[in-house]
């Protein structure tokens, strides 16, 4: 049973990469309220092309956590509403699916994610989240040798790996569980931290990523750049 893909492996199968991104990013929506006749025409139009993607049940079970857009037929505001009454749909799921899903709640918190990751990863809101993670408890429990089990060291979830082929910017960026294109801005003196420009919802952000997060497939001239607040500035020689 495959829950979900954390690396979308199925993304450059997905038709929307050659369309206008607009299109599936109209302006003037907002998750948690229906749109209006206008936006919803946009959030329509884009549906269609969905529609017609090889890759469209894959996008669907992979990006149910999405805030933003338009993604697998499903525009933010079913998504939102999808989430919401998950909580209440989890008891009604099959018990294998229902168990997996418990399981790899537990694997993911234990590992120490947040739940805003999770959700991005999974499409699993919190609230549904916790009630698997006790569904699974309870199970734990009610095994002969559940104390042996709990204490297994659980192990930590496989990070996304970089796509073997280039993109069409500069490097890849890891960036809350997900992989995605970036343009290169410039580095630390020491070259640990980098500052990349990459995609986030419906517009960009401009972020500093550790270099063991980050690819650069299109080489570019070095700018070194001051980063005031780096979190390991103690553990970095004073400047010069």
């Amino acid at each position: 049973m495959v829950l979900y893909d954390p690396h979308r492996r199925w993304g450059p199968r997905g038709i929307c990469r050659w369309e206008d991104r607009n299109l599936f990013f109209a302006p003037g929506g907002q998750a948690d309220r229906k749109p209006g006749p206008k936006v919803q025409a946009r959030w329509d139009q884009a549906k269609e092309l969905c529609a017609m993607c090889p890759a469209l049940a894959e996008c669907r079970r992979d990006t149910l956590g999405g805030e933003f857009g338009v993604f697998g037929g499903l525009d933010q505001h079913q998504r939102y509403l999808i989430r919401r009454q998950m909580k209440a749909a989890v008891m009604r799921w099959p018990e294998a699916r229902r168990m997996a899903w418990a399981r790899e709640m537990y694997r993911l918190r234990q590992a120490g994610l947040r739940w805003s990751v999770i959700q991005t990863q999974t499409g699993i809101p919190q609230g549904a989240g916790e009630l698997l993670i006790a569904l699974w408890k309870e199970h734990l429990e009610g095994q002969a040798e559940a104390t042996a089990i709990v204490d297994l060291e659980l192990p930590e979830p496989e990070s996304p790996g970089f796509p073997g082929r280039p993109g069409r910017r500069h490097a890849w960026v890891r960036h809350r569980g997900l992989v995605s294109d970036a343009w290169y801005r410039g580095e630390t003196p020491d070259g640990e931290w980098i500052n990349c420009t990459t995609t986030a919802g419906r517009g960009q952000v401009h972020k500093w990523f550790r270099r063991t997060d980050v690819r650069i497939y299109q080489p570019q001239a070095v700018v070194i750049l001051n980063y005031a607040n780096r979190p390991d500035r103690d553990n970095c020689a004073p400047a010069a």
